[in-house]
């Protein structure tokens, strides 16, 4: 780089300052503004709801849902969330499918309420950098065709309170 001594402080500024540094690994989403970007929900989901102060959640709106996250690294990963099925009396048991990049993992039965599942998955369905998570559903409806007296038109799914992705051997 003889006679550009500019560009080549210029080039080792950037180089310290984490230029090209992958990107923080996403551990937890708390499905709120302050720590849920909202391009991280890529498709599928309610805007941010609260059940009281500090008590927040999104819906999955239709069958599919989808998280967009990083990684360092490939490798193992426990997808922990929380969550609880759309229901109505005489309501099917609603499921959840798993997936990571489009291999799908593990399908679980959900609970009437509000619960916390944990799901390992394995190391070749992540890769480095953007990851998507994608949750599909047995059924989405609408309240408004379910329970009397409620207007909500949105196909609902199943409502997420957090999400947490932890490394997993």
């Amino acid at each position: 780089m003889r006679g550009r001594p500019g560009l080549l402080a210029a080039s080792l500024a950037l180089g310290l300052s984490g230029c090209g540094a992958p990107p923080a690994e996403t551990r937890f989403l708390n499905f709120d503004p302050e720590s849920t970007p909202r391009e991280a929900l890529v498709s599928g989901w309610s805007g941010f709801e609260s059940g009281g102060p500090g008590d927040t959640f999104v819906w999955a709106q239709g069958r599919k849902a989808a998280v967009e996250v990083q990684a360092r690294k490939a490798g193992g990963r426990l997808v922990r969330f929380r969550c609880w099925p759309f229901r109505w009396e005489g309501a099917p048991p609603q499921t959840l499918s798993l997936a990571v990049n489009g291999s799908r993992v593990e399908t679980l039965g959900l609970s009437g309420e509000a619960r916390v599942y944990s799901v390992a998955t394995p190391t070749e369905a992540w890769r480095p950098g953007k990851n998507v998570v994608t949750f599909e559903f047995a059924y989405a409806e609408a309240p408004k065709d379910r329970v009397p007296g409620q207007a909500d038109a949105r196909t609902l799914a199943a409502a997420f309170d957090w999400m947490e992705i932890l490394p997993h051997p």
